[in-house]
C-alpha cells in the first residue's frame, strides 16, 4: 500500500505543481484592465514564472543530487506554498511580478527531484508507470490550470487563484510527508558543481536524448498555436471551440498508462522510437487532406506520443546518468521547456502546413536515432 500512496503524492501534487505554469492564460485580458497595462506587459505574468521555474531546475537539480529527495520537496513545497500566498497579497503589478519569479523558482523544486526519488524508491514496470503518471499530469495541467484558474477567480479577482493554491500545496505537503519514504542519507559535498553538468553535454547519449527532448513540446506549441492563428484568419472553421478541440485531443494520455509494460517488454528506445513515429504518422493525414478531423486526428495522436516518449526520455536519461540523475533531469526540463517557448514563438511565423510537413521528417529521423540507442544503453552509462 505504501509504494502506492507514494506515487499517488507525487501524481498528485506534480499536477499543481504544473498547473502554476497556466493559471495566468486565461486571466491577462483582466491583469491588462485591473492594472492598465499593455498585452505585453500583461503576459509577465506568465513568462516571469516559466523562465525562473526553468532556470531554477538547474539549481535543484544539483541541489536534489547531493541533499535527501524528501527533504528537498517538503522544503520547496512549504517555501513554495508561503510565497504563493504572498504573491495574491501583493499590492502593486511590479511587486507581484517579482513574487511570481520567485514562486517560478521554488516550483522547480519538484520535477528533477520527484523524478529522482522515483528512480530511488520505484523499480521495473512501476518505476516507469510513475514517472509516466508524473508527466501525464504535467500534460493534463496544461487545460487543467486553466479551467481551475478560470473557478477560483470568480470568487474575486486573480488573486483568488493564488489564495486557493495555497490551500492545495499546503495539502501536497501534507499528503507528502505523511506518503513518502525517508531518502537515503547521502555524505556531504560541495552541493554546487558544474563538472556534472559539462560532462553530461558530452556524452553522445544524452546529447541525442536532449535533442529529442527539445522538440517533444516544440511541437505541441507549435502545432497549437500555428492552428490558433489559422482560425484567427478566418482561414479555417471548426464545430467546436479551440479548448474543446485541445480537450478532445488529451485522449491521447491513454497510452502513458500502458508505459510501464511496454518499456518492459520493448525496451525504453524502441518504446521512444514507436512513441516519435506515431507523431509522423499522425501529422501525414493533413498533409493529404487539411481539414478539421485530420488535424484532430493529429492531435490525438501527437498527444498520445508526447504522452509515452516524454518518460521514456526520462527512464533513458536516467539509465545513462546513474550517478548525478537528478542534475541529468534537470537539464532535460530545462530543454523541454526551452522547446515550448520556442515553439510558442515559430508558431506565428511559420504556417501550419510546413509545420505538419517538416516535424513528420524531422520525428522520422528522430526515431531512427532512437531505435538505434537500444544497444548502447549497457555499453554505455555515465560515470562521475
Amino acid at each position: 500500500m505504501k509504494p502506492k500512496r507514494m506515487a499517488a503524492a507525487l501524481i498528485f501534487t506534480g499536477i499543481f505543481i504544473a498547473s502554476n505554469l497556466y493559471t495566468m492564460l486565461p486571466l491577462q485580458a483582466q491583469i491588462a484592465e485591473l492594472y492598465h497595462l499593455s498585452d505585453s506587459q500583461a503576459s509577465l505574468s506568465s513568462s516571469m514564472f516559466i523562465f525562473p521555474y526553468a532556470i531554477g531546475l538547474f539549481f535543484f537539480g544539483m541541489l536534489a543530487d547531493k541533499l535527501p529527495h524528501k527533504k528537498v520537496l517538503l522544503t520547496g513545497m512549504a517555501s513554495l506554498a508561503v510565497v504563493t500566498v504572498l504573491v495574491g497579497l501583493m499590492p502593486t503589478y511590479w511587486l507581484f511580478i517579482v513574487l511570481r519569479a520567485l514562486q517560478g523558482i521554488l516550483a522547480a523544486s519538484f520535477a528533477p527531484t520527484a523524478f529522482a526519488y522515483s528512480f530511488e524508491h520505484f523499480h521495473g514496470k512501476t518505476q516507469a508507470f510513475v514517472i509516466a503518471m508524473i508527466n501525464t499530469g504535467f500534460l493534463i495541467a496544461g487545460i487543467f490550470g486553466q479551467m481551475i484558474a478560470v473557478e477560483l477567480a470568480r470568487f474575486g479577482s486573480y488573486r483568488s487563484v493564488f489564495f486557493g493554491f495555497f490551500i492545495l500545496y499546503g495539502i501536497c505537503f501534507l499528503f507528502m510527508k505523511q506518503s513518502l519514504v525517508p531518502s537515503k542519507p547521502k555524505p556531504f559535498q560541495t552541493l554546487f558543481s558544474l563538472s556534472p553538468i559539462l560532462s553530461f553535454f558530452q556524452f553522445r547519449p544524452l546529447q541525442k536524448l536532449y535533442g529529442i527532448a527539445f522538440f517533444l513540446l516544440f511541437t505541441v506549441m507549435m502545432f497549437y498555436g500555428s492552428f490558433e492563428w489559422m482560425i484567427a484568419r478566418g482561414e479555417i472553421d471548426i464545430p467546436f471551440s479551440l479548448q474543446s478541440f485541445r480537450m478532445i485531443g488529451l485522449v491521447g494520455i491513454i497510452p502513458a498508462f500502458f508505459a510501464g509494460p511496454l518499456q518492459q517488454r520493448f525496451g525504453a528506445p524502441f518504446v521512444l522510437g514507436f512513441g516519435l513515429l506515431t507523431l509522423t504518422i499522425g501529422f501525414s493525414l493533413p498533409l493529404l487532406a487539411l481539414h478539421t478531423w485530420t488535424l484532430l486526428i493529429a492531435s490525438i495522436l501527437m498527444i498520445a506520443s508526447t504522452s509515452i516518449t516524454i518518460p521514456m526520455v526520462i527512464l533513458l536519461v536516467g539509465q545513462f546518468s546513474q550517478h548525478s540523475r537528478a542534475s541529468a533531469v534537470s537539464i532535460y526540463s530545462f530543454t523541454l521547456l526551452t522547446g515550448a517557448s520556442i515553439g510558442s514563438i515559430a508558431a506565428s511565423l511559420i504556417p501550419l502546413p510546413t509545420i505538419l510537413l517538416t516535424t513528420a521528417i524531422l520525428f522520422m529521423g528522430l526515431a531512427f536515432i532512437s531505435f538505434r540507442m537500444g544497444g548502447g544503453i549497457k555499453k554505455s552509462t555515465l560515470s562521475k
